[in-house]
């Protein structure tokens, strides 16, 4: 394993410690520099330019927290280009400024998705079969934000095992391309973006379910082939959105295929961290450290690997979680390190001390 220390000890038994139940003054002390200045790592959310232009709390809050922001949706092809033609970069940008002013950078998400191209699109591209209208979309996004971007999601969720022996999605890009449009977009994003970091992301790879081992089965067959092929892609994507019902994740499993990414020579990110909830009728304090003690149980996995480059959460606020409320009586789901009221709960805790363990904060590498 490329590890730079010992598993058993990096995250010091957060899994079992009380103290995911117990304030930062019992024992800990709060970061007075936010998550991004004590790790090597970089630490980022995603957000919409919507929230963060208007909520002078929230965007004081991901300034002080985050290395690196994602645009939640201000990149995605629907929501540049619904209408052919008539491009809206304008919240992107805005975005983009606040970012930059701060000297923060954007993570870029993401170029190709089949849930993100706008209709017009979709039949287009079956119709003509003519690639170009896919590179014409990273014509008109990639180089108007190539100082703010230095990562891009290029290719988003690929794989859907079941629809044969490779496993990739039979998505409309394959049936208009064949497998090989996964190839050609890593290709033709680089040839936009010559210094950033490329990115496959996927969902589904975490837990125990053969679902999951299935596809992290497919996923490695997928950059195993795309190495061999010289294909210029720099890393994977793992989205960490962890779900209670399905139970704890495959701790041995992830280990292994982590271990196998890297012996590719390819970086992981944490892309997409959050918890969704699934017990509404125990005590708040209680749903909190569920969700911290699947957090720790995931970073205790992916933290030792010097491959992992990144931890990006969903959202930073219950306040604004993609996630739907737990229940009528029990309010916002709590899958987040802020609550509703941007207030640390024992989620940004174990983000907290995990990344004090893993090396030395940027500011002391600077000095």
């Amino acid at each position: 394993m490329n590890i730079h220390t010992d598993r058993r000890s990096i995250l010091g038994g957060l899994l079992a410690s009380p103290v995911l139940s117990m304030a930062p003054t019992a024992g800990k002390q709060k970061s007075r520099g936010g998550l991004s200045t004590l790790t090597d790592l970089d630490f980022g959310c995603a957000v919409q330019a919507r929230h963060v232009l208007v909520d002078q709390g929230l965007r004081e809050t991901i300034l002080k927290e985050c290395d690196t922001i994602t645009p939640e949706l201000e990149l995605k092809w629907d929501f540049v280009e619904s209408d052919k033609g008539q491009l809206n970069l304008a919240p992107a940008q805005q975005l983009a400024q606040i970012v930059t002013d701060a000297g923060k950078k954007l993570h870029g998400h993401a170029l190709v998705w089949h849930k993100s191209t706008p209709a017009w699109a979709i039949e287009a591209i079956l119709d003509q079969r003519e690639w170009s209208i896919v590179t014409n979309f990273f014509d008109a996004i990639m180089p108007p934000f190539s100082k703010a971007i230095d990562s891009w999601d290029v290719v988003n969720e690929p794989i859907e095992t079941g629809h044969g022996e490779d496993g990739l999605r039979n998505s409309f890009l394959m049936r208009a391309f064949g497998a090989d449009y996964i190839e050609r977009a890593f290709v033709d994003a680089r040839a936009r973006a010559s210094r950033a970091d490329l990115y496959l992301n996927e969902f589904g790879l975490l837990d125990a379910q053969s679902y999951s081992s299935a596809k992290r089965a497919a996923t490695l067959r997928l950059l195993e082939r795309l190495v061999s092929r010289g294909v210029p892609i720099d890393g994977l994507g793992i989205q960490g959105h962890l779900d209670l019902k399905r139970g704890p994740i495959d701790q041995q499993g992830v280990s292994n295929f982590v271990q196998k990414v890297a012996d590719l020579g390819l970086k992981i990110r944490i892309s997409e961290l959050d918890v969704r909830e699934a017990s509404p009728d125990i005590p708040q304090t209680n749903r909190d450290q569920e969700v911290a003690n699947a957090v720790a149980a995931l970073l205790d996995v992916v933290l030792p690997f010097d491959n992992l480059t990144g931890i990006t959460c969903w959202g930073i606020s219950d306040r604004y979680s993609w996630l739907p409320p737990l229940s009528i009586t029990a309010g916002l789901n709590r899958g987040l390190p802020l609550d509703s009221d941007l207030r640390q709960k024992p989620m940004y805790w174990v983000l907290e001390n995990a990344l004090r363990q893993r090396k030395p904060s940027k500011s002391s590498d600077r000095v």
